[in-house]
């Protein structure tokens, strides 16, 4: 953003409100300057990244980094904030060295600065995207952020793939939102089945002792199944196609759209052809071939 990187203006593209845009960066003069650029106009809030566990990014001071400097996250949140004039948000990890979480301090030093909300992924940095989210500790922040005065939603991240994990998140979380990564790659559906799932009580889902119900996991599967049916993978394809045509080359979109494919392909009975039909695809023709013959609705 301050040093006007052509890549950075893809990456800017906005399709539906409210927008978030996330920034990485360390340099509170740096992150005040970026925050202030016309061309976040679009958005309506401003995500610090302070959970990036890549190697490069750590080494630089960023993402992760951060958390070992909670004084450095209350400067760059107040910096974000003073440079949009838009509310801050900040997205935590559990810590950087396993065992040693400090996400309770990170969230509060934020809040401090003025951050409108905290999202966790509680897992250390040095688990990368291996091993189980640790949820409990999301509701810890949750806890200590309240108990410091702060009311300001917290958001769930990590391990939300299905209507039984995001059950279980929710009660290990107790958060106030939730955020669907990796887990919606392939099926844009979850997120209607996730809505429905979410109107449901804990007292309908759990025993007393914290296990599910036996009626738990088939309304899961009806949730799911209902959802699914509705969902047309072809013309999710080309939506798809379309969008990414806005903000990237035709060969680019080809490439990107390769590993889609393999994703909305995944549990049908053509996901071995998909992965075939793909290693001869070059074109966006080529793309929407693939999908036009495996991927219609009668076939997912």
């Amino acid at each position: 953003m301050c040093y006007g990187n052509k890549g950075t203006e893809q990456l800017l593209f906005a399709l539906e409100s409210p927008r978030a845009a996330q920034l990485f960066g360390s340099e509170a003069e740096f992150v005040e300057r970026a925050a202030a650029d016309s061309r976040f106009a679009p958005f309506d809030i401003i995500d610090i990244n302070m959970g990036c566990p890549v190697r490069k990014v750590f080494a630089n001071g960023d993402g992760s980094a951060m958390m070992l400097r909670p004084d450095l996250i209350g400067e760059v949140v107040r910096a974000a904030a003073r440079g949009s004039g838009k509310p801050v948000s900040v997205k935590l990890r559990a810590g950087v060295e396993c065992g040693v979480p400090l996400a309770k301090e990170c969230a509060v030093a934020a809040a401090q600065a003025g951050a409108a909300a905290v999202t966790v992924h509680p897992r250390y940095r040095e688990q990368m995207y291996s091993g189980t989210a640790n949820h409990a500790l999301t509701a810890e922040v949750r806890t200590a952020l309240h108990e410091e005065g702060f009311c300001i939603p917290v958001v769930a991240s990590g391990d939300i793939t299905d209507v039984i994990s995001f059950w279980r998140v929710r009660r290990e979380s107790t958060a106030d939102a939730f955020m669907i990564g990796r887990g919606a790659l392939g099926k844009p559906w979850l997120f209607g089945a996730l809505a429905r799932a979410d109107k449901i009580a804990d007292e309908d889902i759990f025993a007393p002792d914290g296990s599910y119900c036996a009626e738990a996991a088939g309304l899961a599967r009806q949730i799911e199944d209902e959802e699914r049916a509705k969902f047309d993978a072809f013309e999710a394809v080309t939506q798809h196609i379309r969008i990414l045509q806005e903000i990237m080359p035709p060969r680019a979109v080809a490439n990107s759209m390769k590993l889609h494919l393999c994703h909305y392909a995944k549990n049908t009975p053509h996901t071995k052809a998909v992965r075939v039909a793909i290693t001869t695809a070059h074109t966006i023709d080529d793309i929407i071939a693939i999908a036009r013959e495996f991927l219609t609705r009668r076939d997912v």
